[in-house]
């Protein structure tokens, strides 16, 4: 239990669990101090997950998950409890003291995913920076052909991984060592006998090591987390060689990344769905990014994959009421029913959008 003088301690004091659980998931209030709502830590059709205000204590009966709002904020977000502990410091608007952890070993992790949230704000900046360069011409060609002006390029960040294994590493190494680097997921080796070699030389002269950038020639869509920070990316290829890889390459999982619990756009989508109390779901990022450019500030996407427990779940948070728009296609209609039968069973209200033979959203949206 936190001591008066903790910091946590403070926070609690100041923080209202029905408000701040609120922000999370849709809560009635059901009776003078409870409040109830669907679980969002496991699937049910009827409300048994409660809410005790003057208690300041949460409850479900029936996955047994309770707790306080620190546990809430860290169970609902997969982050260490000095991490929940700011995380509600700044939804009341408490300062931030200095770092403190429990254990050296949550403390090593707190570092590792800080490290890999920077790494990857970093190489965003560098990817946009790239886009601007001569030698992204062809880039920027892409992205106008799909009906991108500057304003939608610089609200998703996007931008263009050069056609080098070496420059977004050689920008990085400065800051970071190489395990961060290797970890971050964004670079990959080459084995030499077997073993890990040197690859050519880079512009200054020096032997790089076996490290070399994972995207290149690729126009690249930054993925946020909740709070609109970058964690992972997909890279759509400009190049017409075979060789070259998919069309769309993602970044893999890391520490900071897994695909399942991450839907593209909530970060900028999550008020509007609120507000509108529905949610577009379309296939990929770049319908994503036309609809939403077009004004729909609602939509969001699956990047290609069915729904996951995990994504309708975080979904759930903010609306129930659904519009499915996948692509006219074979793969997409495999995509839509294979979400929809998750989404029934999450209970979700449903409605199907399906356009003309031919066309996705993003195209539809620029004929």
């Amino acid at each position: 239990m936190a001591n008066p003088g903790d910091f946590a301690y403070i926070v609690k004091q100041q923080a209202d669990i029905v408000r701040i659980i609120g922000e999370y998931i849709k809560l009635k209030k059901s009776g003078a101090q409870n409040y109830t709502g669907l679980c969002p830590f496991h699937s049910e059709k009827t409300g048994s997950f409660s809410v005790h205000a003057t208690r300041q204590f949460y409850h479900c009966f029936g996955c047994g998950a309770s707790g306080d709002v620190f546990t809430f904020v860290q169970k609902i977000e997969n982050i260490t409890f000095p991490e929940a502990v700011r995380a509600v410091a700044q939804k009341v608007g408490i300062p931030l003291p200095k770092v403190t952890f429990s254990s050296p070993e949550e403390a090593r992790q707190a570092s590792e995913r800080g490290a890999l949230l920077e790494i990857h704000e970093r190489a965003c900046a560098f990817f946009q920076e790239q886009l601007r360069k001569p030698e992204a011409a062809h880039a920027r060609e892409y992205l106008a052909g799909r009906g991108l002006n500057e304003d939608t390029i610089a609200r998703f960040r996007i931008g263009y991984a050069p056609d080098s294994g070496f420059l977004l590493r050689d920008f990085l190494k400065r800051d970071f060592d190489e395990q961060t680097l290797k970890d971050s997921g964004l670079f990959s080796w080459k084995e030499v006998d077997g073993q890990t070699g040197p690859e050519q030389p880079t512009a200054n002269g020096q032997r790089p090591t076996a490290m070399y950038s994972k995207f290149r020639n690729r126009v690249l869509f930054p993925i946020c987390n909740e709070g609109g920070r970058v964690i992972a990316f997909t890279g759509r290829t400009l190049s017409t060689d075979e060789k070259a890889g998919p069309k769309y390459l993602n970044s893999p999982e890391t520490p900071i990344y897994s695909k399942s619990r991450v839907l593209f756009n909530l970060d900028k989508a999550k008020e509007a769905i609120r507000k509108l109390d529905y949610v577009i779901l379309v296939e990929g990022q770049m319908d994503c990014i036309s609809v939403f450019a077009a004004g729909f500030h609602n939509v969001i996407a699956s990047s290609g994959t069915a729904f996951t427990e995990l994504q309708a779940r975080l979904l759930a948070r903010f609306s129930r009421k659904i519009v499915v728009n996948f692509d006219p296609d074979a793969a997409g209609a495999a995509a839509a029913e294979r979400s929809l039968g998750l989404l029934v069973g999450e209970e979700f209200e449903i409605k199907v959008l399906t356009l003309e033979q031919g066309f996705d959203p993003d195209l539809f949206i620029r004929r």
